[in-house]
């Protein structure tokens, strides 16, 4: 049987360097601090039908980054934290990485404290925070299980559980830093999950930050080939 077939992908969809703890925080701790990062999102046709869920993490003010595969079959977006939601705009993409950028405007969140993914090392605990099936602010705890290369970077393999809804969640480092945005799942085999390197985000969220003034709404449209079935990069 294809390999396609056998996995199914499911849709689980910077801030400025501070002075970081010395020591590891404790899961509540990096919740607390990571929780007004993290965001849920919604796509959906213009008659409201609803085609697309997931989650979304902070990178700079009002701008957001998730995974293109979360949005790519709606035309309106939407953003939720605690009981508000807002609509969101598509400001920038890059189709390769799977990556999206949306600015949002009059949430009470803040930017991601951003790590260093180049860094990470299997054995090192991770937390996942997203919106897997519907649950806004979900926190769950593993370890990097795997570092696999792919077309510049590393894809983070995390043993953190993530489901349908945790993709564009973040991937947070025992001090609270962003190392990852959480994007697919291996469901063929057992607690595989990946995350995409914080670097792309970043380097995404630089551009879509310096372009969106000069956009008017709605005017970047995704290509018509994200909004097929996405398939996961490592089996390109």
């Amino acid at each position: 049987m294809a390999a396609g077939r056998l996995i199914r992908t499911l849709v689980l969809g910077g801030g400025v360097l501070t002075a970081q703890p010395c020591a590891a925080l404790t899961a509540e701790q990096v919740y607390k601090y990571v929780s007004r990062s993290v965001v849920m999102l919604y796509a959906a046709e213009p008659s409201g039908r609803i085609v697309g869920r997931g989650s979304g993490v902070f990178m700079r003010k009002d701008l957001l980054v998730t995974n293109c595969h979360v949005i790519a079959r709606g035309k309106v977006f939407m953003v939720g934290h605690g009981k508000k939601r807002l609509p969101a705009r598509l400001v920038g993409y890059d189709a390769d990485k799977d990556l999206c950028a949306l600015d949002v405007q009059g949430l009470n969140v803040a930017p991601a404290r951003v790590g260093d993914a180049k860094t990470a090392r299997v054995g090192q605990r991770v937390y996942a925070i997203g919106t897997p099936e519907g649950f806004e602010l979900t926190l769950s705890e593993g370890l990097i299980s795997g570092l696999r290369e792919a077309d510049g970077g590393r894809y983070i393999q995390t043993t953190a559980p993530l489901s349908e809804g945790s993709s564009g969640g973040g991937l947070f480092d025992s001090n609270g830093r962003l190392i990852g945005i959480t994007s697919f799942v291996y469901s063929a085999g057992q607690n595989l999950n990946f995350a995409a390197p914080v670097d792309w985000a970043v380097d995404l969220a630089k551009k879509a930050s310096a372009a969106r003034s000069k956009l008017s709404a709605n005017e970047i449209e995704l290509p018509p080939s994200l909004t097929k079935q996405w398939r996961h990069p490592l089996l390109k």
